[in-house]
């Protein structure tokens, strides 16, 4: 990966010099969508099939106070005498989710980052994002928008997007879980997202001229057990690889970084969100 990064940022330094002159420079800005693992580590749908099961956690969905409920806290995971919240998924009960929308935007005061194994860095200084809630697992018609995007001091856009600007295609995902607690109340619940279908790449874009292609998934991490209208979602990576890359018992889930023709490498996205849903909706790490 050493010559890799060195031929990249010889690359990328000519491109700079040869544009300045005619092409404004974003501010350190980058890319964000998730990390890269080797190419054969996909999403495979039948090793996936239990985490698409209708029933079982993590699930979406709502903890309704209600007289006679099953649950005595409102967050729906503990049963006892004052059992004064009752379970609703967020698709096929009684109380079914009413608004399934929600959009997020990047968190004040910082940046999204990309950076794969080997050193190739993006940056951006903006992030918005919009999506719905399309199962008791599952998220869909999720697309981000990054703004303020560079690398090594050249503007990275999307073909027919605004200079600094990097539009991914259209994503799905579904809820897992990334590490198992002492009981299923504590277990950290993750939400990975990919392409439709978990086929193509999740974004395409040029830095100048060089043409780069993210692809494979990403996992971020989120929080559990309690109805929220707004929520923080962050993900992280460490010197390109992201923070968690699999859930419990399942195959990786990472990005990849392809330069130009070149091999695919393993990426990282470092990113923190405010989600904003239509209505409160809960993650249940039990049910």
């Amino acid at each position: 990966m050493g010559k890799t990064r060195h031929w990249l940022l010889l690359a990328l330094g000519s491109l700079a010099l040869a544009v300045y002159s005619w092409a404004s420079v974003a501010p350190a800005a980058t890319l964000v969508e998730p990390n890269a693992a080797p190419v054969e580590q996909r999403w495979d749908s039948a090793s996936f099939a239990s985490l698409l099961e209708s029933g079982g956690p993590p699930e979406f969905g709502r903890c309704i106070k209600t007289t006679g409920g099953k649950y005595e806290d409102a967050g729906c995971t503990t049963t006892g005498s004052g059992k004064n919240y009752e379970w609703h998924p967020a698709f096929g009960g009684s109380l079914p989710l009413a608004k399934t929308g929600f959009s997020n935007t990047i968190k004040e005061g910082t940046v999204a980052e990309l950076e794969t194994v080997g050193g190739f860095l993006v940056t951006c200084t903006g992030e918005t994002a919009s999506g719905k809630y399309t199962g008791n697992k599952t998220v869909g018609s999720v697309v981000v928008t990054f703004t303020g995007c560079s690398s090594f001091g050249v503007s990275c856009k999307s073909e027919g997007a605004a200079t600094g600007t990097v539009v991914t295609y259209p994503l799905e995902g579904v809820l897992g879980v990334e590490e198992l607690g002492a009981e299923a109340s504590l277990n950290k619940i993750g939400e990975a997202l990919f392409p439709v279908g978990h086929s193509g790449p999740i974004g395409e874009f040029k830095c100048a001229s060089l043409p780069v292609t993210i692809s494979g998934s990403i996992i971020s991490p989120v929080a559990t057990n309690s109805m929220k209208l707004t929520v923080t979602v962050k993900s992280k990576a460490v010197k390109g690889k992201q923070r968690p890359e699999n859930f419990v018992e399942e195959p990786p889930e990472v990005l990849m970084t392809t330069i130009e023709s070149g091999t695919p490498e393993q990426g990282g996205e470092t990113l923190a969100v405010i989600q904003s849903n239509e209505e409160k909706v809960e993650i249940n790490s039990v049910l």
